[in-house]
């Protein structure tokens, strides 16, 4: 698919200081945890819970959720928040989707926060038969990462994510740390009729993993803007 938006350092600053902000009333995913998650305005602190959602192996999960996007409007979002995460842990995580609320596979696109620091994206493409009918999408899967090792000892970093949806059921996505695009792909719908096609778009935030284990994440300043 033709790129539809191609992201600059510049343009991610541009587009965020001129477009509308989002009133988006996020909401907790499924159930935490007692404690699990704290917010206070639009700063959210995400502590180690079991995961209370239907579906799928992964054991730990506190997120938040937007409201369903449309999948017939053409539209992009820019997320953006001041990120920090402490643990001693190296699990991998996922830190945001763009989700269908599909069960078992990965959703169209998920943001991976690897066990080696880095960033990577996860989707899959699925026949709505739970873990039995997941098929990779290696155009997001072998996206590479360009950045720098990302650190679990509270150091801050500005994440931003830019998804660009065409309207019929793709996105680009561009991902930055601290002002500098680390991470590109592309999702495109499956043509074959025996996979599911999304019917709806949102975003998820927080931490989700297969293993439990100890940590505490911060995300200040919580922030989407769009742009046409």
């Amino acid at each position: 698919m033709k790129r539809l938006y191609r992201c600059m350092t510049g343009l991610f600053m541009l587009l965020l200081a001129t477009s509308q902000s989002e009133a988006m009333s996020w909401k907790i995913a499924c159930s935490v945890d007692s404690g699990s998650i704290e917010s206070q305005g639009s700063t959210y602190v995400f502590r180690t819970s079991n995961n209370h959602c239907p579906g799928g192996i992964f054991n730990q999960r506190a997120e938040i959720t937007s409201p369903a996007l449309s999948v017939s409007t053409r539209v992009t979002h820019v997320f953006s928040s001041t990120i920090s995460m402490r643990s001693k842990a190296n699990e991998p995580f996922i830190l945001f989707q763009i989700h269908d609320g599909r069960l078992g596979c990965s959703p169209p696109m998920s943001l991976r926060w690897t066990r080696l620091n880095t960033l990577s994206f996860d989707s899959d493409y699925t026949m709505g038969k739970g873990m039995d009918g997941c098929v990779q999408n290696r155009s997001l899967r072998d996206a590479r990462y360009a950045g720098p090792d990302l650190k679990r000892d509270g150091t801050k970093y500005q994440l931003q994510a830019a998804v660009a949806f065409d309207g019929k059921g793709a996105f680009d996505i561009d991902v930055s740390i601290d002002g500098n695009r680390v991470l590109s792909g592309t999702y495109t719908p499956p043509n074959d009729g025996k996979f599911v096609r999304s019917s709806k778009f949102f975003m998820k935030h927080g931490v989700y993993s297969q293993q439990r284990f100890d940590y505490e994440m911060r995300s200040e300043g919580i922030r989407l803007a769009q742009g046409r």
